[in-house]
């Protein structure tokens, strides 16, 4: 969609006496507020809360969201409303209200807010183009330097340019510059729309225009002289109304014997919409009617009065691994559904989803849906605008599946509620548990959270009664808790002989094979090697954009960023000292999956990691492929350390359990354990017997010891003393302020100078300690040099409202000095 530069406010339409309150489209808290705009009669039916507009705004075309409606403007002479871009409502006065808490929440834009409603896919830009009106070499003599050199620009790229594409060449000063050009004629501007990346599909479909005697009556005419006529009539008589390709197919027809009943006007070509449906095929037989346990019978009926109370009430499900939670989870949607509401139900992992959406839809059949990454960018827009019809009552998905536009929501289910994909990385930083807690109460709905190890934040909430807590203590159907072994790797004799793999978990290996059973192996780092180092000299070959080592991957001999994406070969020599010695060190998955085949050649092994899941579906296939085996092996990281389930597996072996124990930050113990946990208890949940064998060099840390006696309270009850005597989280609420830039003597003085604002203003009886400003852990990522400032806070949220009330003005846009600042409430990670 093409909008030239022209006139913005024809006042000649007529108006209506309906004035709206748009959000423009601009990531700034100096404009994060609505304006009024006039509504002409002729967009009057078409504007509603909810839709994307197009408006004129500061003397330039920027896209908008309707928030509302007025009689009283703010000021007396108002702009129209140029257009509305599209007709789907992406959200109503609910998903608004949320929007709006996320942004005073998070610190961050309703324009950015009311992003994370849209259907996937239908986002739109505005961009703007300039173009060269004249070559005439005498117009142009007077020009200043830069103005000459921007059209010495133009000329280059052909006479016309996106300002984006520009806007590297001058950094400061190009609106002012193009103002200039336009007002001495030489350049104009142009505004281009950007058109959806995915729209609704359609198919050619064919429909019978007579009645079905009077088919029947000219089938007997065509009998003999046109008999694939005959036969497309037949199967329309039937049918009334099919897909071409299927029509031609069924009836063993031809295109020319299809158009030949066109032109009689016997039937008509329409394009009709079709859905986009993902493939939900996993092969397990889910029994539809299942006997409860004592327990379950007893949580479900807790969960029952939750929902009869027709109120906003938050449930922990704390239940040891196979101890049934997913069958409360479904009996608890089946209740909901009788009562005419709907579900969203959130599980962490993509690799999850496959084995979650099928037991879903084999109790609920097609009224369940699916909104996840995994799927491709049109079956997820299918999906959002069939939930938005009504067609689902049940989705399940990752994060982003907490924004589906269900009506009527009487429960939310956020399964392992503990896990660190639930909290977003970018703006706006949003918390998935902690805004579920509010779209649950804007609806009075229950949210219900599970785990076999909740976040020792909501089981702090749950203790001190702000949360009703249910317990799941048993695994369903007596089956016995996996036995644990802990492998202290320090004693070398068990480890030099085998490299990777002590004596225990290759010994364990072997049985599994003899017994034909499966089994899963566990490393939470990919790639080949951790890092490659000169043995002369010590060097460590880094990113050099970040300040990270490069890992080495086997599979096409390159060295890899995890961060950034760099890549290089490696190199023969070191770069320092020019040594031939260069050796290679740490583990990942690649060399794992190396080591296993030399040892068991002609077992089967699936590999699951960032590095084999990138393509769509790829997660549900392996997931299969193991299932289908009958002795395998899957490898993998964290995707494969939670919600799995699968009968047969016998083993659990952990290459190395302290991956993520030694990082600092205040959670590596809790997130170890947590791992750990979750990892034994894909072991043992059929009728075989389940071991797990763990590798660590820290046998004595209380996360590992633990594990091993498989119980959550104890572990709790060591890390809540240290929470307490640190004052870290649940004892207060963190805010983590980052400054990023390219020049780190910037970075360095912008970081000092927000601290000392903070220490001006008066009145922070929220705060109770400042921690920083220091170099961050990970100090430098894609070329940026990173600090960091912590705020310990009595009430987050009360921090949040403080910064964007008094230092707006250093968070809402970049520094004189380049340096961007981040403010991450609630913050998952410290690096």
């Amino acid at each position: 969609m093409i909008i030239k530069n022209s006139n913005f406010y024809s006042w000649e339409r007529n108006l209506l006496e309906k004035i709206a309150r748009v959000i423009v489209d601009i990531i700034s808290q100096n404009v994060d507020r609505p304006f009024d705009y006039l509504v002409p009669s002729d967009l009057a039916s078409r504007v509603q809360v909810g839709s994307q507009v197009l408006v004129s705004f500061r003397h330039r075309l920027q896209l908008g969201y309707v928030v509302g409606f007025t009689a009283k403007p703010a000021v007396k002479n108002l702009n129209l409303i140029i257009d509305v871009l599209d007709e789907d409502v992406v959200f109503d006065e609910k998903m608004l209200s949320l929007c709006r808490w996320i942004g005073r929440r998070y610190i961050s834009s309703l324009s950015e807010t009311l992003k994370l409603t849209f259907p996937p896919g239908k986002n739109r830009h505005l961009k703007q183009e300039i173009i060269l009106q004249t070559e005439d070499d005498v117009g142009l003599r007077n020009l200043a330097q830069e103005e000459a050199g921007l059209v010495e620009v133009l000329r280059e790229m052909g006479g016309k340019a996106d300002v984006n594409s520009i806007r590297k060449l001058y950094p400061k000063g190009l609106p002012n510059l193009i103002g200039n050009l336009e007002r001495k004629n030489i350049i104009t501007k142009k505004y281009l729309i950007s058109n959806p990346r995915i729209n609704m599909k359609t198919e050619e479909c064919v429909t019978l225009n007579t009645s079905a005697e009077e088919a029947v009556s000219l089938m007997d005419c065509l009998r003999t002289r046109a008999p694939k006529q005959k036969r497309i009539l037949s199967l329309l008589v039937k049918e009334k109304v099919m897909p071409v390709n299927e029509l031609l197919f069924s009836a063993n027809s031809s295109r020319q014997s299809l158009k030949s009943l066109v032109d009689k006007n016997v039937v008509t070509l329409s394009k009709k919409p079709t859905f986009r449906e993902p493939d939900f095929f996993y092969p397990e037989k889910i029994p539809l009617s299942i006997k409860l346990t004592d327990e379950q019978c007893d949580v479900l009926a807790q969960i029952k009065n939750s929902i009869n109370k027709e109120g906003f009430v938050v449930q922990l499900l704390q239940g040891v691994t196979s101890s049934g939670k997913t069958e409360v989870y479904l009996q608890a949607i089946a209740e909901i559904l009788s009562r005419d509401k709907t579900a969203i139900v959130l599980v962490p992992e993509i690799a999850l989803t496959p084995q979650m959406v099928h037991r879903f839809r084999s109790r609920f059949g097609n009224t369940v849906a699916a909104l996840h990454s995994g799927l491709g960018l049109g079956e997820r827009f299918d999906q959002w605008k069939r939930i938005k019809h009504g067609d689902f009552k049940v989705v399940v998905g990752a994060r982003s599946a907490l924004f589906a536009p269900l009506k009527n929501l009487g429960l939310i289910i956020i399964d392992e509620e503990y896990e660190v994909t639930y909290k977003q990385n970018c703006n706006p930083r949003y918390h998935a548990r902690e805004v579920a807690k509010k779209r649950a109460q804007l609806s009075n709905a229950l949210l219900l959270l599970g785990s076999a190890t909740p976040s020792i934040e909501s089981k702090h909430e749950a203790e001190r009664g702000a949360y009703e807590l249910l317990r799941l203590t048993k695994r369903v159907g007596d089956r016995k808790f996996p036995q644990i072994e802990i492998v202290d790797m320090r004693a070398r004799d068990k480890v030099a002989k085998w490299g990777i793999f002590s004596d225990v978990l290759l010994r364990e290996i072997e049985t599994c094979i003899d017994l034909n059973k499966k089994i899963i192996l566990f490393l939470n780092r990919r790639g080949y090697a951790g890092f490659v180092l000169c043995k002369d000299c010590g060097h460590v070959l880094k990113c050099k954009r970040c300040d990270v080592s490069l890992v080495y991957h086997a599979d096409d001999k390159t060295m890899r960023c995890h961060h950034c994406g760099y890549i290089i070969h490696p190199p023969d020599t070191c770069p320092k000292c020019k040594g031939y010695k260069m050796g290679r060190f740490g583990i990942g998955t690649q060399r794992v999956e190396s080591e296993v085949k030399k040892f068991f050649p002609d077992i089967p092994l699936i590999r699951m990691d960032a590095d084999t899941t990138q393509k769509k579906d790829s997660h549900r296939k392996k997931l299969i492929a193991f299932k289908n085996l009958e002795c395998g092996i899957l490898l993998g990281t964290q995707m494969i350390a939670k919600g799995l389930d699968f009968p047969d597996v016998a083993l659990v072996g952990v290459i190395n359990a302290d991956t993520a124990l030694h990082l600092p930050d205040f959670r590596a113990s809790e997130r170890t354990f947590q791992l750990l946990m979750q990892l034994s208890g894909r072991a043992g949940r059929g009728k075989v017997p389940g071991k797990v064998i763990i590798q660590t060099y820290c046998p004595d840390s209380y996360a590992i010891s633990a594990v091993k006696k498989y119980t959550y309270d104890e572990f709790y009850k060591e890390e809540i003393e240290i929470r307490k005597e640190l004052d870290y989280p649940p004892f207060s609420e963190l805010v983590n302020i980052i400054f990023s830039g390219k020049e780190e003597k910037c970075v360095m003085k912008e970081a000092h100078l927000f601290n000392k604002r903070l220490d001006e203003i008066k009145d922070k009886e929220w705060l109770k300690d400042c921690l920083g400003p220091a170099p961050s852990p990970l100090s430098k990522i894609k070329c940026k040099y990173r600090w960091h400032t912590i705020l310990k806070t009595k009430d987050s949220a009360m921090a949040a409202s403080f910064l964007k009330e008094h230092l707006s003005d250093l968070i809402s846009k970049k520094s004189p000095r380049d340096v961007n600042i981040t403010i991450d409430i609630d913050p998952i990670w410290t690096l």
